[in-house]
Parts: C-alpha cells; sequence; structure tokens
C-alpha cells in the first residue's frame, strides 16, 4: 500500500474540518437514536488511530557513491473508521484517511477514503456489498491495517488497493469459509471512467489455528489487457505465536512461463512476551524476471527487472491494558537492485476507542 503524506492541499483543509464535524455530528445523532430500545440506526464502533515515527536511513557505500544519512520525524497515519447497522438487514462501514493521499489520477478527499460501502445481508449467509471498497486480492501482508506495517514488499508499497466496485459474499453458518466474487475498477486507472476493470475471486478460511486469505484475480492494466494474480496468504495461531506465510505469482498470458517468473513471497513471525510485549521478525522477496527491462511492462507495481529483499527484527510494547497505545522499534535491512540500505523505525500509535470513550458512565 502506498505512503501517505500529512500535507494537505489548501482546499482540503475545509474538507477535512467538515467531515470531522459530520463524524462527530453523527456520532450525537445516531446516540441519541440510541436511547430507544431498539434502535434503527446503530453506531457500533467509532475509532481514531494515529501513529508519528522517528526514521533514520543509512546507504552504505555504493560504486562511486558516498555513505549517506537520512534521518527526521513523520506523521504516517490520521484514521477515522466507523461502522453500524440500518435497521435488520443493512450495515455501513467507512474509514477516512485525515491526512489526505497523493494517489490515484486525482490527488482529492475521496482518495483519503479508504472505503465507505453498505452491505445487504440477503440472508444469514448472503450478502451484497457496494462502494468503495478494499480490492480482493490475497495475503496477509496486503490485509494488514498499513498503521501496523512497518516494512513493507515493493508490492505492498506500490499497490493502489482501494477502489468502488461490488461484490457478492457468502459465508458458512460455522463462520469457517467466507468466499465473495468481487467486480471494480481497475486499480490501474488513472482518470475517471476508464473502462478498465478488476475480477477477483477470494476466500477467507478460519479454521481454529489456521487461517487462509486466497485470491485469483484478473486486473486489467490496459484496456483489453490483463496482470493475473494468484495470492495465497497462509497464517497459522497458536499459543502466543502468529505466523505467515504469503506467496502471490504475478503473470500474463502473453508471457512464455506463468509460474516463477514475478512473484513476492514474505515470511513474518510475532511472539507475545506476556501482557505487554511482541518482538516479530519479517523477511520479503520481490521479483520481476517475466520480461526484459524497460519494455511495456504487465506488471505495473513490481517492474520488470526488478528484484528487492529485505529482513526486519523489532518488538512492540504495550504500556496500556487495552493496548490502545503502543511503542515500536523495528530495524531493518534492505538490497534494491544490489543498492542496500538500513533503517531504524522508532515510532509511537495511539488507537482511540471514541465510542467507549464519550458514552462510557
Amino acid at each position: 500500500m502506498s505512503n501517505y503524506s500529512l500535507l494537505l492541499p489548501q482546499n482540503s483543509k475545509h474538507m477535512r474540518k467538515a467531515l470531522l464535524l459530520t463524524f462527530f455530528g453523527l456520532f450525537f445523532a445516531l446516540q441519541s437514536f440510541a436511547q430507544d430500545k431498539k434502535p434503527f440506526i446503530t453506531l457500533d464502533n467509532l475509532q481514531l488511530s494515529t501513529r508519528a515515527d522517528f526514521t533514520v536511513d543509512y546507504h552504505p557505500e555504493h560504486d562511486t557513491v558516498a555513505p549517506s544519512w537520512d534521518h527526521g520525524f513523520a506523521g504516517k497515519y490520521l484514521v477515522v473508521a466507523l461502522d453500524g447497522t440500518i435497521g435488520k438487514k443493512f450495515s455501513y462501514h467507512l474509514r477516512q484517511r485525515i491526512n489526505a493521499p497523493n494517489i490515484g489520477f486525482a490527488n482529492t478527499f475521496f482518495q483519503g477514503t479508504d472505503w465507505a460501502y453498505l452491505n445487504w445481508n440477503f440472508t444469514d449467509n448472503l450478502f451484497l456489498s457496494a462502494g468503495k471498497q478494499v480490492v480482493a486480492i490475497g495475503g496477509w501482508e496486503y490485509d494488514t491495517n498499513p498503521i501496523d506495517i512497518y516494512y513493507g514488499t515493493e508490492f505492498w508499497n506500490t499497490v493502489c488497493c482501494y477502489e468502488v466496485g461490488a461484490s457478492i459474499n457468502f459465508k458458512d453458518n460455522a463462520g469457517k469459509n467466507h468466499v465473495l466474487f468481487q467486480v471494480c475498477n481497475s486499480p490501474f486507472i488513472n482518470q475517471a471512467m476508464q473502462s478498465m476493470y478488476a475480477f477477483n475471486l477470494m476466500w477467507y478460511g478460519n479454521f481454529e489455528h489456521f487461517k487462509t486469505t486466497y485470491s485469483v484475480n484478473m486486473i486489467e492494466y490496459q484496456p483489453g489487457k490483463y496482470i493475473n494474480y494468484i495470492a495465497l496468504g497462509n497464517k497459522l495461531q497458536f499459543n502466543g505465536v502468529e505466523m505467515y506465510l504469503d506467496v502471490t505469482n504475478r503473470a500474463s498470458f502473453q508471457q512464455e512461463l506463468f509460474f516463477g517468473q514475478d512473484l513476492t513471497a514474505i515470511f513474518g513471525i510475532g511472539v507475545d512476551i506476556g501482557d505487554k510485549w511482541i518482538v516479530f521478525a519479517k523477511a520479503g522477496y520481490d521479483y520481476n524476471r517475466a520480461q526484459l527491462p524497460n519494455t511495456e511492462a504487465f506488471d505495473q507495481y513490481v517492474v520488470p527487472g526488478k528484484k528487492v529483499n529485505f529482513e526486519s527484527l523489532g518488538f512492540e510494547f504495550y504500556p496500556l491494558s487495552d493496548r490502545s497505545l503502543r511503542f515500536h522499534l523495528c530495524g531493518s535491512h534492505s538490497n534494491s537492485d544490489g543498492i542496500s540500505k538500513l533503517q531504524a523505525n522508532l515510532g509511537l500509535t495511539w488507537k482511540v476507542d471514541l465510542l467507549h470513550a464519550f458514552t462510557k458512565k
């Protein structure tokens, strides 16, 4: 997922204030509804999340380039999320970045909306979802909230993962399988009404200790031309230990070999140390040898000839029992096309449950 800046264009500042007023106005309006025994509209979640980091990058000597240091403070995220229900059949979901991003084909306030969609529950097992959504691509790194990623793969750093579309969803009674089919705008669009789409089939599996997020995708990168993904995210959870392995194969039917030529692989592990500490490690690898460099790329995220690997190690500390406040320190080494970088990242994350903060007695 692309990185975001806290800098806002001037004409977006008024929009940010208006949105915040709307959020809190909606909150208090819904609270008045909640005085009834059976409110028609409910607000079940209202959360504000923010993160700030101090990062140091060290670039070792390379060829004739002298070693160099870059460092500084940065506000990474400022996000509001809310969820609720409308009657018995509908639910609504919104996540808005107040720090508007410079992504997509226009730096507009809506580009800062990660998702804004409605679910229509036909039955307990079948529902339709429509609006701006996460593009349904498998993998646990991709599935993780960006505020919880300290170092990501080349694919994660370049993919545009929120688009307008619709999906039909099926969940079984046991809650072990969730299958969806989604049609949405292609994440490669660079203007409105470009007539390019993505077709995504997704499976979430939940089998106690083992969990999956698998997808097959056909994504239009030019009109009538598709890049295809097979993304397999596998997770194990047991006794305070969580580990995952993601493998994503990207390919065009035009290339000679379909498998193993354009790939991202990630392994991550986290171990709880008591109630307040988590130690984690992560390693990732991206490469694209499906085409020669400087040719018309089938894959426009991990471009032809690209080869990137990284390893990271760090810890998280939660001083509060509800884990709403988090300190982290992460060290990493990466090599991109033969050029190395060392990074240290120290940061603070705060996730505020506004709903209970305002309503608790």
